[in-house]
């Protein structure tokens, strides 16, 4: 196994002390603030295999499936627990909204199963990265990072804490919304060339 593939593992790996950390955020701020650090870690491991392998010459199809793997199995589970009111904060306000997590949680899934329905159809069975996919999840390492701080810094500045993060929701969402878009003309694309329609 390449070291760009060890990293991913490790990367999926460390999605369940995330998740046990964020489960206990109420109970000290330090659980929330370990959450953040490990967040901020998988945000630099992801960044980190990705150059590796390209610089090693090491791109290899299982890298490839384990990368998004990994990006969903956190944001699948960083999104649908930091839906939860009350998880983050006794101030329950402080949450991601539904709007949120249920469209980017969805596109995940419609990632997942569409990588299976395409491996089935036709053979095809990598990660479809494109820009708007790449930035999405970038915004969405952004939202579970500032989500982590949100309780604290709502404390200090909520007049100016509440739009921003809003706005931030928002783009992040509009990414997911246009990857996803773009995902199934892909797909579609490939399907056709298969001779699948």
């Amino acid at each position: 196994m390449s070291w760009p593939n060890r990293i991913t593992m490790l990367r999926l790996l460390l999605v369940t002390p995330f998740i046990l950390l964020l489960l206990s955020a109420t109970e000290s701020w330090g659980y929330r603030y370990g959450a953040m650090a490990l967040a901020a870690l998988l945000a630099v491991g992801d960044i980190a295999d990705g150059v590796l392998a390209r610089r090693m010459g090491a791109v290899t199809r299982a890298g490839s499936i384990l990368d998004p793997l990994a990006d969903y199995a956190l944001m699948i589970s960083a999104l649908v627990t930091m839906s939860i009111p009350g998880i983050l904060s006794e101030d329950r306000r402080i949450h991601i909204p539904l709007w949120v997590s249920v469209t980017l949680v969805s596109r995940a899934l419609f990632m997942l199963v569409g990588m299976m329905i395409l491996y089935h159809l036709s053979g095809f069975f990598q990660g479809l990265p494109s820009i708007a996919g790449k930035a999405c999840t970038v915004m969405q390492f952004v939202v579970v990072i500032a989500m982590c701080g949100a309780p604290d810094l709502v404390v200090l500045a909520p007049d100016i804490v509440w739009p921003c993060l809003y706005v931030l929701w928002g783009v992040t969402v509009a990414l997911g919304v246009i990857s996803w878009l773009g995902y199934v003309r892909m797909g579609s694309k490939l399907l056709t060339a298969g001779g699948h329609s």
